[in-house]
Protein backbone atom coordinates (compact mmCIF):
# COMPACT_ATOMS: atom_id res chain seq x y z
CA UNK A 1 0.00 0.00 0.00
CA UNK A 2 2.90 2.34 0.76
CA UNK A 3 4.27 1.76 -2.70
CA UNK A 4 1.00 2.89 -4.29
CA UNK A 5 0.80 5.94 -2.02
CA UNK A 6 4.39 6.84 -2.80
CA UNK A 7 3.74 6.37 -6.53
CA UNK A 8 0.70 8.67 -6.39
CA UNK A 9 2.57 11.31 -4.41
CA UNK A 10 5.38 11.33 -6.95
CA UNK A 11 3.10 12.21 -9.87
CA UNK A 12 3.83 15.68 -11.16
CA UNK A 13 1.34 18.04 -12.74
CA UNK A 14 2.36 17.10 -16.26
CA UNK A 15 1.38 13.48 -15.56
CA UNK A 16 -2.18 14.63 -15.00
CA UNK A 17 -2.06 16.84 -18.07
CA UNK A 18 -0.79 13.91 -20.11
CA UNK A 19 -3.61 11.74 -18.79
CA UNK A 20 -6.10 14.49 -19.66
CA UNK A 21 -4.66 14.81 -23.17
CA UNK A 22 -4.88 11.05 -23.72
CA UNK A 23 -8.48 10.92 -22.49
CA UNK A 24 -9.47 13.87 -24.67
CA UNK A 25 -7.75 12.30 -27.68
CA UNK A 26 -9.69 9.09 -27.06
CA UNK A 27 -12.86 11.14 -26.75
CA UNK A 28 -12.20 12.82 -30.07
CA UNK A 29 -11.60 9.43 -31.66
CA UNK A 30 -14.63 7.76 -30.12
CA UNK A 31 -17.09 10.72 -29.87
CA UNK A 32 -18.93 9.00 -27.02
CA UNK A 33 -18.87 12.00 -24.67
CA UNK A 34 -17.98 9.67 -21.79
CA UNK A 35 -14.27 10.53 -21.79
CA UNK A 36 -14.72 14.28 -22.21
CA UNK A 37 -15.24 15.11 -18.57
CA UNK A 38 -12.69 12.65 -17.16
CA UNK A 39 -10.18 14.27 -19.52
CA UNK A 40 -11.11 17.73 -18.31
CA UNK A 41 -11.02 16.51 -14.70
CA UNK A 42 -7.47 15.23 -15.22
CA UNK A 43 -6.46 18.61 -16.64
CA UNK A 44 -8.01 20.39 -13.63
CA UNK A 45 -6.25 18.10 -11.17
CA UNK A 46 -3.01 18.78 -13.05
CA UNK A 47 -3.55 22.52 -12.60
CA UNK A 48 -4.26 21.95 -8.89
CA UNK A 49 -1.13 19.81 -8.59
CA UNK A 50 0.86 22.55 -10.35
CA UNK A 51 -0.42 25.20 -7.93
CA UNK A 52 -0.05 22.98 -4.85
CA UNK A 53 2.88 20.61 -5.54
CA UNK A 54 2.58 19.04 -2.08
CA UNK A 55 -0.99 17.86 -2.82
CA UNK A 56 -1.43 14.31 -1.57
CA UNK A 57 -1.61 11.79 -4.41
CA UNK A 58 -4.59 10.00 -2.87
CA UNK A 59 -6.47 13.30 -2.61
CA UNK A 60 -5.61 14.07 -6.24
CA UNK A 61 -7.03 10.72 -7.37
CA UNK A 62 -10.11 11.29 -5.21
CA UNK A 63 -10.65 14.77 -6.70
CA UNK A 64 -10.16 13.38 -10.20
CA UNK A 65 -12.78 10.69 -9.62
CA UNK A 66 -15.31 13.04 -8.02
CA UNK A 67 -14.91 15.78 -10.65
CA UNK A 68 -15.11 13.26 -13.49
CA UNK A 69 -18.23 11.49 -12.22
CA UNK A 70 -20.11 14.62 -11.12
CA UNK A 71 -19.26 16.55 -14.29
CA UNK A 72 -20.26 13.62 -16.50
CA UNK A 73 -23.57 13.15 -14.65
CA UNK A 74 -24.38 16.88 -14.78
CA UNK A 75 -23.43 17.01 -18.47
CA UNK A 76 -25.62 14.05 -19.37
CA UNK A 77 -28.60 15.55 -17.54
CA UNK A 78 -28.16 18.99 -19.06
CA UNK A 79 -29.82 20.14 -22.26
CA UNK A 80 -26.45 20.14 -24.06
CA UNK A 81 -25.68 16.58 -23.05
CA UNK A 82 -29.06 15.31 -24.23
CA UNK A 83 -28.77 16.58 -27.74
CA UNK A 84 -31.06 14.77 -30.12
CA UNK A 85 -29.36 11.98 -31.88
CA UNK A 86 -31.95 11.24 -34.50
CA UNK A 87 -30.82 9.40 -37.53
CA UNK A 88 -32.42 9.93 -40.85
CA UNK A 89 -34.85 7.10 -41.39
CA UNK A 90 -34.21 6.98 -45.12
CA UNK A 91 -30.54 7.89 -45.10
CA UNK A 92 -29.51 4.68 -46.85
CA UNK A 93 -32.68 4.42 -48.91
CA UNK A 94 -32.11 6.92 -51.69
CA UNK A 95 -35.30 6.20 -53.58
CA UNK A 96 -37.47 6.75 -50.48
CA UNK A 97 -36.06 10.29 -50.23
CA UNK A 98 -37.96 11.19 -53.39
CA UNK A 99 -41.43 10.38 -52.10
CA UNK A 100 -43.66 13.41 -52.57
CA UNK A 101 -41.49 15.05 -55.22
CA UNK A 102 -42.76 16.15 -58.60
CA UNK A 103 -40.97 14.56 -61.53
CA UNK A 104 -41.39 14.59 -65.29
CA UNK A 105 -41.97 11.51 -67.45
CA UNK A 106 -38.93 10.95 -69.65
CA UNK A 107 -40.75 8.72 -72.11
CA UNK A 108 -44.20 7.41 -72.84
CA UNK A 109 -45.19 4.79 -70.27
CA UNK A 110 -46.19 1.37 -71.58
CA UNK A 111 -48.44 -0.77 -69.40
CA UNK A 112 -47.78 1.56 -66.51
CA UNK A 113 -43.98 1.27 -66.78
CA UNK A 114 -41.62 3.97 -67.92
CA UNK A 115 -38.89 6.32 -66.83
CA UNK A 116 -38.80 9.60 -64.97
CA UNK A 117 -36.04 12.08 -64.29
CA UNK A 118 -35.27 13.08 -60.73
CA UNK A 119 -32.63 15.78 -60.59
CA UNK A 120 -29.93 14.44 -62.88
CA UNK A 121 -30.81 10.77 -62.67
CA UNK A 122 -33.14 8.69 -64.79
CA UNK A 123 -35.25 6.27 -62.72
CA UNK A 124 -37.46 3.35 -63.71
CA UNK A 125 -41.01 4.02 -62.63
CA UNK A 126 -44.35 2.28 -62.31
CA UNK A 127 -47.67 4.02 -62.06
CA UNK A 128 -49.68 3.04 -59.02
CA UNK A 129 -53.01 3.23 -60.87
CA UNK A 130 -51.90 1.43 -64.04
CA UNK A 131 -52.22 4.55 -66.19
CA UNK A 132 -49.73 5.29 -68.93
CA UNK A 133 -48.50 8.88 -68.79
CA UNK A 134 -46.88 10.31 -71.85
CA UNK A 135 -43.53 12.00 -72.14
CA UNK A 136 -43.54 15.34 -70.38
CA UNK A 137 -46.39 14.59 -67.96
CA UNK A 138 -45.80 15.78 -64.44
CA UNK A 139 -45.94 12.94 -61.94
CA UNK A 140 -45.74 12.74 -58.19
CA UNK A 141 -43.56 10.09 -56.56
CA UNK A 142 -45.81 8.19 -54.18
CA UNK A 143 -43.48 5.41 -53.13
CA UNK A 144 -40.38 3.45 -53.91
CA UNK A 145 -39.50 -0.17 -54.23
CA UNK A 146 -35.76 -0.58 -54.36
CA UNK A 147 -34.50 1.21 -57.45
CA UNK A 148 -37.97 1.69 -58.91
CA UNK A 149 -40.20 4.64 -58.16
CA UNK A 150 -43.97 4.42 -57.85
CA UNK A 151 -45.59 7.44 -59.46
CA UNK A 152 -49.01 8.87 -60.18
CA UNK A 153 -50.22 11.79 -62.19
CA UNK A 154 -49.61 14.98 -60.30
CA UNK A 155 -52.70 16.63 -58.85
CA UNK A 156 -53.81 19.48 -61.04
CA UNK A 157 -52.13 17.98 -64.07
CA UNK A 158 -54.90 16.78 -66.39
CA UNK A 159 -54.86 13.38 -68.00
CA UNK A 160 -55.77 14.51 -71.51
CA UNK A 161 -56.17 11.01 -72.89
CA UNK A 162 -59.07 10.31 -70.55
CA UNK A 163 -61.04 13.30 -71.66
CA UNK A 164 -59.64 15.56 -69.02
CA UNK A 165 -59.13 19.26 -69.33
CA UNK A 166 -56.97 20.21 -72.27
CA UNK A 167 -55.86 23.35 -70.47
CA UNK A 168 -52.38 24.47 -69.85
CA UNK A 169 -50.75 21.06 -69.82
CA UNK A 170 -51.54 20.30 -73.45
CA UNK A 171 -50.67 23.82 -74.52
CA UNK A 172 -47.36 23.47 -72.75
CA UNK A 173 -46.68 20.10 -74.34
CA UNK A 174 -47.65 21.31 -77.81
CA UNK A 175 -45.57 24.39 -77.34
CA UNK A 176 -42.62 22.25 -76.37
CA UNK A 177 -42.87 20.11 -79.52
CA UNK A 178 -43.08 23.10 -81.84
CA UNK A 179 -39.69 24.39 -80.83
Amino acid sequence: MDAITQFLNNQAAWHWWALGAVLLALEIASTTQYLLWPGIAALLVGVLKFLVPSLDGRLAVFLFAVIAVVATAVWKRSAWGRAERNTHTNLNDRSAQYVGRMVRAEENFVNGRGAVRVDDTRWCANTVDGSSPIKGDMLRVSGADGAELKVQLAPGFPDTRRGGDLGSARVRREGATER
